[in-house]
């Protein structure tokens, strides 16, 4: 009999489990594996794109979901029907459609907050003043006062 086993007959047993392992150290993703995580593959050429997206569209031409901008212009699919904001041109605000109008999804808040009052600073209001003229009888404004 070894002495683990008569350790374990005697009811000690080992603070430690035998198949745990300690952790991993990983290292922090590089950019090439960042850009990896990203769909770039356009269903319908069926070619890498940094401008693919998702389109829940109802053309009966197209049975594909990820298009990228070329295809989806190409075909006539509105951006309304744009469902992601996944890709590199999205997110960098270089994304441009040549059919219709580009929506403005999540990518560009910043751009969005920018334009929006602040609710924490007070408004001025524009207050109504006497105006800086007379009327005379004739209907003649005398900017004279």
């Amino acid at each position: 009999m070894s002495m683990k086993d008569a350790l374990l007959k005697a009811g000690l047993k080992s603070s430690k489990v035998e198949n745990e392992r300690k952790q991993k150290i990983t290292k922090d993703k590089t950019k090439v594996e960042k850009h990896q995580e990203k769909r770039n593959f356009c269903e319908v050429c069926e070619a890498i794109h940094p401008d693919v997206e998702r389109f829940k569209h109802k053309n009966p031409r197209i049975d594909a979901q990820w298009i990228c901008v070329n295809c989806a212009d190409k075909n006539e699919i509105h951006d309304k029907f744009r469902v992601t904001h996944q890709s590199d041109f999205s997110k960098q605000g270089r994304y441009q459609r040549f059919y219709g109008p580009t929506e403005q999804i999540g990518g560009n808040e910043w751009k969005a907050k920018a334009k929006r009052p602040d609710a924490s600073k007070p408004q001025k209001t524009k207050s109504k003043t006497a105006p800086k003229y007379t009327v005379d009888d004739d209907g003649e404004k005398n900017f004279n006062c």
